[in-house]
């Protein structure tokens, strides 16, 4: 497991930015790994992006949770067949679930929440979705939407709600 520090140098408070980058592990499971860092609430506190691509994963870690400051989360190119609602409490601006297995029934009924309310990047490309996600027409912040590669045939008539 890797923490990475970084500094943005685009960031007006210029102060460290703390990645928990577990990606390419080729695990199935990591939530002993997520638990390790969450245990420490300060260091929990600090991560703003948690990266998890490239993995064999099936489910979400729930210990995701305890990442309060959480704004970016690549969860591309796992196996995963659903998102839990632990992902409508994190506080994303970036949510990047592409190449998995995810179905219409995949998606909590609503992606409002603490997560909803500020994501303005949502990837859910390359996965195995037959209708547009009606979830996604909460999102009043989000700016990119990513449905390609899917097998979407028609588009929900209330995209226009998703205009700025």
């Amino acid at each position: 497991m890797e923490v990475v520090y970084t500094s943005d140098s685009c960031d007006s408070d210029s102060r460290e930015q703390k990645t928990v980058d577990l990606g390419h592990s080729n695990k199935r499971h990591l939530d002993d790994d997520l638990l390790r860092v969450s245990k420490s609430k300060k260091l929990a506190e600090d991560i703003e992006t948690v990266l998890l691509n490239h993995n064999k994963l099936i489910r979400v870690p729930l210990s995701l949770a305890d990442f309060t400051n959480l704004r970016v989360l690549d969860l591309s190119n796992n196996r995963l067949e659903e998102l839990p609602e632990v992902i409508t409490t994190c506080q994303l601006t970036t949510l990047i679930v592409k190449n998995n297995l995810l179905t219409d029934k995949s998606l909590p009924k609503s992606l409002l929440g603490a997560a909803g309310s500020a994501l303005k990047e949502l990837n859910l490309s390359g996965n195995l979705f037959r209708h547009f996600p009606e979830q996604v027409l909460e999102l009043r912040s989000l700016k990119y939407l990513y449905l390609g590669g899917n097998q979407i045939s028609n588009v929900s008539k209330d995209i226009w709600k998703l205009q700025k």
